[in-house]
């Protein structure tokens, strides 16, 4: 009774966070933009994942093919403390590019930086229509409000040693759930992109056997997995309160395996 309850949840769950993609129109699901121009070391974004303007930024960072290393931001993240400061004061998103040296906040200014710098400039009427964009992705975010605040008790857990690595595109109702679950768990994560036509799904092919998202590689551990719910369950088992260890949230039974 206890696996069909589970097994039902995750059914809705996953039924939701299709209807949250679908609300966006496929934004993030395929590279679109991106040149030959890939920057030599990940970008950094400071960000949360019920942040509207947070959302857009990361599609982008989809459709042109960046990887980047994602600093939790939501409610309760030591973060917050450490976000740069924009004229006097922390804003969401925030992009630090190590390769340039340029930082900025403010979404629309992330947008053209990002195409003018990897990909093949931004057309004035992408920017026109910023505030339709922006009334867009906050539906999204009225659908799905998950993941906007640290778990209770996990506010100053250390982080881990090493970055845990996924392999994810913005558009996957399946990594939504797995980028809530590190925003609630305040974990940095190494996110690289393999949107439809990414040039970086070969390397996910030759790592995991096949062209699946999510894929997780937790360095820490030595541990690496398919599956949402899995990853989820072990997020929660590997780096959650003892709280969370006793409600688990997860209908999967493929084990977990080792690098």
């Amino acid at each position: 009774m206890h696996a069909h309850v589970m097994g039902k949840r995750a059914t809705i769950n996953n039924t939701h966070s299709w209807i949250a993609s679908v609300l966006r129109g496929g934004l993030g699901l395929k590279v679109r933009f991106a040149n030959q121009a890939q920057p030599a070391q990940p970008l950094e974004l400071y960000e949360f994942e019920t942040c509207p303007f947070c959302r857009k930024v990361r599609e982008a960072l989809s459709e042109l093919d960046l990887e980047y290393i994602s600093h939790p931001a939501s409610t309760g993240s030591a973060n917050r403390a450490q976000t740069p400061t924009r004229r006097g004061r922390k804003s969401y998103p925030y992009l630090v590019d190590p390769n340039t040296g340029r930082s900025m906040g403010e979404s629309e200014d992330i947008l053209d930086y990002l195409h003018e710098t990897y990909g093949q400039g931004r057309e004035r009427w992408r920017r026109a229509l910023a505030p339709l964009n922006t009334a867009s992705s906050a539906i999204v975010t009225a659908w799905r409000p998950f993941g906007g605040r640290v778990r209770r008790g996990l506010e100053s857990r250390e982080q881990q040693t090493q970055h845990l690595v996924l392999y994810n595109y913005e558009a996957s109702p399946y990594c939504r759930k797995v980028r809530e679950t590190l925003q609630a768990l305040n974990l940095d994560c190494h996110v690289k992109n393999v949107a439809k036509a990414s040039a970086r799904r070969p390397e996910l092919i030759g790592l995991g056997g096949k062209m699946q998202v999510p894929y997780l590689i937790d360095a820490n551990t030595g541990a690496a997995m398919y599956e949402s719910d899995v990853i989820v369950a072990y997020l929660r088992s590997t780096y959650g309160s003892p709280r969370a260890h006793s409600r688990p949230h997860t209908s999967g039974t493929q084990s977990v395996a080792k690098q």
